[in-house]
């Protein structure tokens, strides 16, 4: 099992100190991954959307420099948002230059108002979201690149760099969300699948889903890395939320997870300050891994 961690970088986290401290952390710590998540524009109010919430493109660019072994990832990039040419340019320079460390988890979004503030038809969230990884695809996979789409065409246009030279292959995809639609997504277009908050019973029926999905495109099944936010969305188990009880049951909660196929367990742990967050990861570290 590999573990990851989703660093909040947003309000009191936001601070180049904090995030600094946060990604040496989780690295040293011996986590395999380190995630930043997506907001750009927020309705006032919101509550739970974070207001002051740093931009997770330049954040994993400022990530790259400030890590030297640790993969790093998107939990989720809203495809949607950002125009398909600029943003595959921009994560594969991102890849470059961190040496072929980048994941682009990705999702179709699902905030109607920030759509509309960044002039994106939210009804045609989905197939953007489909085009749009096809044109990250074909700047990575092809020097000389032509696309002809619904929302993108260009001919005999050339864009470096590419993914790192010691990466093998192009830049790994993996679509996020647990819905029918977002399995779809991953088993055609992905490299491999992010669901967020299922309890292991969930995730076994879900994985069920996704090799069904696999199967009908004529593809093996990728890496699958569930993001884990206590509480949240997730269905608790017979009373209990998932790895929420002592050191031993969270363990083989996790062992139930790898049983159904689950491959990396990303950590989103509440935490109101940063030395709280790195107390919760190496308690987590020190005593739920060794028992897995």
């Amino acid at each position: 099992m590999r573990y990851g961690v989703a660093i909040p970088h947003a309000n009191t986290f936001a601070t180049p100190d904090a995030i600094r401290a946060m990604a040496r952390a989780v690295e040293d710590l011996g986590f395999d991954s380190l995630w930043v998540s997506d907001h750009i524009i927020v309705p006032e109010g919101s509550g739970y959307i974070p207001e002051v919430m740093d931009e997770p493109l330049a954040t994993l660019a400022f990530l790259a420099s400030e890590t030297s072994h640790i993969t790093l990832g998107l939990s989720v990039l809203i495809v949607p948002y950002r125009d398909p040419v600029f943003t595959a340019k921009f994560l594969s320079t991102v890849d470059y230059l961190s040496s072929g460390r980048l994941v682009v988890g990705v999702g179709a979004g699902w905030l109607e108002q920030e759509f509309e503030a960044l002039s994106v038809p939210f009804a045609e969230r989905g197939p953007r979201t489909d085009e749009y990884l096809r044109v990250y695809r074909n700047l990575w996979e092809t020097d000389t690149s032509s696309f002809s789409g619904q929302f993108k065409r260009y001919t005999n246009m050339r864009m470096f760099p590419k993914a790192a030279p010691n990466r093998r292959g192009t830049i790994p995809i993996w679509v996020g969300g647990n819905g029918k639609a977002s399995i779809r997504r991953a088993a055609e277009l992905g490299d491999g699948w992010h669901p967020i908050n299922l309890a292991p019973a969930e995730f076994a029926e879900h994985m069920a889903d996704y090799r069904t999905q696999c199967a009908r495109f004529g593809k093996q099944p990728g890496p699958v890395c569930l993001r884990h936010m206590p509480g949240g969305r997730t269905r608790p188990q017979g009373g209990a939320w998932p790895l929420s009880g002592t050191s031993a049951e969270q363990a083989a909660d996790v062992r139930s997870y790898a049983a159904a196929g689950l491959d990396e367990l990303m950590l989103s742990l509440p935490a109101r300050s940063v030395s709280e967050l790195l107390t919760m990861l190496r308690a987590f570290m020190r005593e739920v891994a060794p028992r897995v």
